[in-house]
């Protein structure tokens, strides 16, 4: 049972590890970080997505909360 959370731990720490390393150009000095946005995309469009995406996690997170109470409150099945 205290395992339960590693799959969790594992799946964002290998998704942060994959975006931030989307950016080496920026931080090796190959690319100024002012010349790495992109103009079409606005502050709107980047809150709207940044909303969007906590919203998502909200919601799989309190499913995933429910799951695990319901399965601790079953208990486990009778030999």
């Amino acid at each position: 049972m205290l395992a339960a959370p590693f799959p969790y731990i594992a799946t964002t720490a290998g998704w942060m590890t994959a975006e931030l390393g989307r950016q080496p150009w920026l931080i090796y000095g190959l690319m100024r970080t002012a010349s790495g946005f992109s103009p079409r995309v606005s502050a709107a469009n980047g809150l709207f997505t940044l909303i969007g995406f906590m919203g998502m996690y909200t919601v799989l997170s309190i499913l995933f909360l429910w799951l695990v109470y319901r399965e601790i409150e079953h208990g486990p099945e009778e030999a």
